[in-house]
C-alpha cells in the first residue's frame, strides 16, 4: 500500500501499513477444551456476506485434563496434532488459501502451551496462534453482531465453553466491558464432580463458586448502565436450548434466536441436576456434552441470575464465526456495516497511546521510517512478511510508551505495559513480539538472562533481534522528537555479482557491502543530532545483516542551517 509523503505533524490515525493476509476461501480452526471446531468460508463478491461450504467438529478429552494439570502431555498432542492434520486437508480440498488456528484456554493456561503450539506450527506448517480472554471476547461479539443485524441498544453475551466464560457489554459501536473467567463447563465439572457423581453438596458449592466469581462483573455491568438484552453462545447455550426446543414441542424452529426464559431455564436445570444425581442419561444431549451440561447450565443459570435477565436470546455464531467476520472485514471482503471494526489492530495500539498520553507525532514518524527502511530493504536484506511488518509497525508505535512511568529504563517499561495492555486484534505471540521489539529499541542487545528474551519461542528470535535493529535506526532518525528528517532512502553497494553464464540469468542477489542512508531534511534545519543518534544505535543492525551502514548528509544544506544558527547566537 503506497503512501504519501508524511507531513509535519501528523494527527491523523493512518493505522499500520501491512495487510493482512485471507483470500476468498479462509478457513479457522477453533482449539477449543471440549472439542476443536473448524469452520470453511468463502467471501461472496457483493461483500455483504459469506458462504459457509463446511463444518468439522472433533471431540479432543485429553485437552481437558491439561485444565487440571495445567500440562498437555504427548498423548493429548498427538490427538491434536492428528485432528489438525485432518482438518487442514479437509480445509484444502474445499480451496481455502488461508488457514488459521486459535488456541484458547486450554493452551493458554498450560506450561507448556507455547512449547506445545510450536511444534504443531512447524510439524503441521500451521498458523496456530493463542488468544487472549479479552481477544476471544472480541471476536465472539463479531459473529453475534454479523449474524444479528437488527439487534440495536446495549446488550450482554455471555459464552460459555470448556475452559472459560466470557462476559461481554456491548452496543453495534464497540464492547464498554469484556471478562474471561475460570467458569468453564470442563473445568468446572473437573473441579466439582471429578470423583463421584454430583451430590447436594457439590452442587451448592458450585453455585456458590460461580456466583462470587461473577459478582464483580454483575456490578460492573449495572455501573455502565445494564442492557437491554442478554444474549447466549457456544456449545452449553445451544445444548440447553435444544433440549427447550423439545419440551416445547417447537424442535422444527430455529436455534438462532431463541429465546430461552429464566423460568424454563431453571426448570431444565434442575431435570440436568436430577439426572445426573442418579447416573441416569440426559435424553437429547449427545454423550460427549452429557459430562459437562450441568455444570456449564449452572453457569448460565447464576449469571442470568446475576445480571438480573429475564430471558436469554441464543446466537448461533460465536468464536470461529467472529473469527472469518474479522478476517474478512480486515482483507476488504466484507462490508455489511462493520466498517467501524475494520481495523482492530491499529485502533487498539491507539488506544495505549492514548491512555499513556504518549506523543502521537513521534510515534507516527518512527512508524513511518521504520517503513521507508524495511520496505526498501525487502528482498535484498530480508523476506518478512506481511505480518512481520505489522510487528514492526505496532513496536515503533508504542516504543516509549515506557515514559509514562519513567524516562529511566523506559524501554523495560514499555515491554511490561505492552505486555499486559490488553491489545486486540492481536495474537498472544505477536503481543510478546512487539513488546519485546519495544524493549530493545535502546540498551543492551538480547540476552538469555531477559525476560522479554526469554519469553520469545526460538524461531521467533531472528525476528525479534531483525525488527529491533530497524527500530533502533528508525528511532535514531527522530532524535530530536522534532521530525527533521522527513523521509529516508535506502543506497545498496554491492559486492561484483557473478559473471552472467550463457543461457542462464544473471538476476542472483549479491551479499550487500555498504548501506547509506540519505535523508530529507525539512527546510531550514538540520538532523546533526540523528546523525550522532544513528551512529551510536547502528552496530545492532549491522550485526544482524552483517553490512556496514552510514548516513550521507547534504554537506551544504548542513553548512547554511550552521550558519544560519551562528547568525542568530550573534543577533
Amino acid at each position: 500500500m503506497a503512501r504519501a509523503s508524511k507531513s509535519k505533524s501528523s494527527s491523523s490515525k493512518s493505522g499500520s501499513w501491512a495487510r493482512v493476509s485471507g483470500g476468498p476461501v479462509f478457513a479457522c480452526i477453533d482449539m477449543g477444551t471440549n472439542s476443536f471446531h473448524m469452520i470453511v468460508c468463502r467471501a461472496e463478491s457483493s461483500r455483504d456476506g459469506f458462504e459457509v461450504i463446511s463444518r468439522v467438529k472433533e471431540a479432543v478429552p485429553f485437552f481437558r485434563d491439561s485444565l487440571v494439570n495445567h500440562f498437555i502431555d504427548d498423548a493429548a498432542l498427538a490427538s491434536a496434532e492428528a485432528i489438525l492434520q485432518h482438518m487442514i486437508q479437509h480445509a484444502r480440498e474445499r480451496g481455502a488459501t488461508n488457514i488459521i488456528a486459535v488456541a484458547t484456554s486450554a493452551v493458554r493456561e498450560s506450561r507448556n502451551g507455547a512449547e506445545a503450539l510450536e511444534r504443531l506450527r512447524k510439524s503441521l506448517a500451521l498458523d496456530a496462534r493463542t488468544i487472549s480472554g479479552k481477544e476471544e471476547a472480541r471476536l465472539i461479539y463479531l459473529g453475534v453482531l454479523f449474524s444479528m443485524p437488527k439487534l440495536k441498544g446495549k446488550f450482554a453475551i455471555v459464552d460459555i465453553g470448556g475452559g472459560s466464560t466470557e462476559l461481554i457489554a456491548a452496543d453495534r459501536k464497540g464492547c464498554h466491558f469484556t471478562e474471561s473467567y475460570k467458569l468453564g463447563a470442563a473445568r468446572l465439572t473437573r473441579r466439582f464432580f471429578k470423583k463421584s457423581k454430583p451430590d447436594p453438596d457439590s452442587l451448592r458449592e458450585l453455585r456458590d463458586e460461580v456466583v462470587g466469581k461473577l459478582r464483580p462483573g454483575a456490578a460492573a455491568l449495572h455501573a455502565l448502565g445494564g442492557f437491554n438484552k442478554l444474549i447466549g453462545t457456544s456449545g452449553t447455550v445451544q445444548a440447553l436450548a435444544k433440549l427447550d426446543r423439545v419440551r416445547a414441542g417447537r424442535s422444527k424452529e430455529s436455534l438462532n434466536g431463541w429465546i430461552l426464559p429464566l423460568s424454563r431455564l431453571e426448570e431444565l436445570v434442575e431435570y440436568i441436576a436430577e439426572n445426573s444425581m442418579r447416573g441416569t442419561r440426559i435424553k437429547g444431549v449427545s454423550q460427549d456434552r452429557s459430562e459437562t451440561v450441568l455444570a456449564g447450565s449452572i453457569v448460565l443459570l447464576e449469571t442470568m441470575r446475576s445480571l438480573g435477565a429475564d430471558e436469554l436470546i441464543v446466537c448461533t455464531s460465536a468464536l470461529r464465526e467472529g473469527m472469518v467476520v474479522d478476517r474478512f472485514s480486515q482483507t476488504g471482503w466484507l462490508n455489511a456495516g462493520l466498517e467501524a471494526h475494520r481495523d482492530p489492530r491499529s485502533r487498539s495500539v491507539y488506544a495505549l497511546l492514548e491512555k499513556y498520553s504518549i506523543r502521537v507525532d513521534h510515534a507516527e514518524h518512527v512508524a513511518y521510517l521504520a517503513r521507508q527502511l524495511f520496505e526498501q530493504t525487502r528482498g535484498i536484506l530480508h523476506d518478512y512478511p506481511e505480518e512481520v511488518a505489522h510487528i514492526l509497525w505496532s513496536a515503533s508505535m508504542l516504543h516509549d510508551l515506557g515514559t509514562y512511568i519513567s524516562r529511566n529504563g523506559h524501554h523495560k517499561h514499555s515491554y511490561y505495559l505492552i505486555r499486559h495492555g490488553g491489545l486486540l486484534g492481536h495474537s498472544e505471540e505477536e503481543v510478546g513480539m512487539i513488546a519485546s521489539v519495544a524493549r530493545y529499541h535502546r540498551g543492551s542487545d538480547p540476552k538469555e538472562s531477559h525476560e522479554a528474551w526469554l519469553e520469545v519461542q526460538e524461531g521467533s528470535r531472528p525476528i525479534v533481534r531483525d525488527l529491533a535493529a530497524f527500530l533502533r535506526l528508525a528511532e535514531a532518525l527522530d532524535r530530536s522528537h522534532r521530525q527533521v528528517i522527513e523521509e529516508i532512502k535506502v543506497v545498496v553497494s554491492f559486492l561484483d555479482r557473478p559473471k552472467k553464464e550463457k543461457g542462464k540469468s544473471s538476476k542472483g542477489k549479491a551479499a550487500p557491502r555498504n548501506i547509506s542512508l540519505v535523508p530529507r531534511v525539512k527546510s531550514g534545519e538540520n538532523c546533526l543530532a540523528e546523525a550522532w543518534a544513528l551512529g551510536q544505535k547502528k552496530q545492532l543492525f549491522e550485526q544482524c545483516f552483517n553490512v556496514k551502514l552510514d548516513i550521507l548528509m547534504d554537506a551544504s544544506a548542513v553548512l547554511a542551517s550552521s550558519l544560519t544558527g551562528l547568525d542568530a547566537i550573534r543577533g
